[in-house]
């Protein structure tokens, strides 16, 4: 059971325009999804959400621009996932846990309304977990430079 409280859920629900502005930050949203770009920053994130899974990305330009609310839920998330992983949360019947996949994810989108379960993986499952699965391939390199400028191999 997802430990997301009642109200945060009814909050969810409230509808937001499909596009729409907040000082530097410019949201794009759909079923499943929500996109920001921030032009101060220059720097394009997203965060994919369904029934107990939460994830963010870094995406592009391009990702950004190909998105739009008219999508279907799959089709945005596979473009979505093509970007650079940066957090992930699972809360199934296999149980709970969350993955930080680079540590600065919260710098990075500060707009994000981060779901979490309260089991945070360590640096050390972490950079084997990257290690181990293709699909994180995109944060081999800042992992194993973490890993050597904490002189703390696996």
């Amino acid at each position: 059971m997802s430990k997301i409280t009642k109200a945060k859920k009814r909050e969810k629900r409230v509808r937001v325009p499909a596009e729409y502005t907040e000082g530097a930050l410019h949201f794009k949203t759909g079923e499943g999804w929500k996109a920001c770009y921030d032009g101060e920053r220059d720097l394009y994130t997203a965060e994919t959400f369904l029934a107990g899974y939460y994830d963010l990305y870094e995406i592009n330009e391009e990702i950004f621009e190909e998105l739009t609310k008219a999508m279907k839920r799959r089709d945005a998330q596979e473009l979505i996932i093509t970007g650079r992983h940066l957090y992930k949360s699972v809360s199934d019947r296999n149980g709970s846990y969350d993955i930080a996949l680079d540590g600065d994810y919260a710098l990075l989108c500060p707009w994000a309304d981060v779901q979490k379960t309260g089991e945070l993986w360590d640096e050390k499952l972490t950079d084997m977990a990257v290690a181990v699965f293709d699909s994180e391939k995109q944060n081999r390199e800042q992992r194993l430079k973490n890993v050597k400028d904490e002189g703390d191999g696996f």
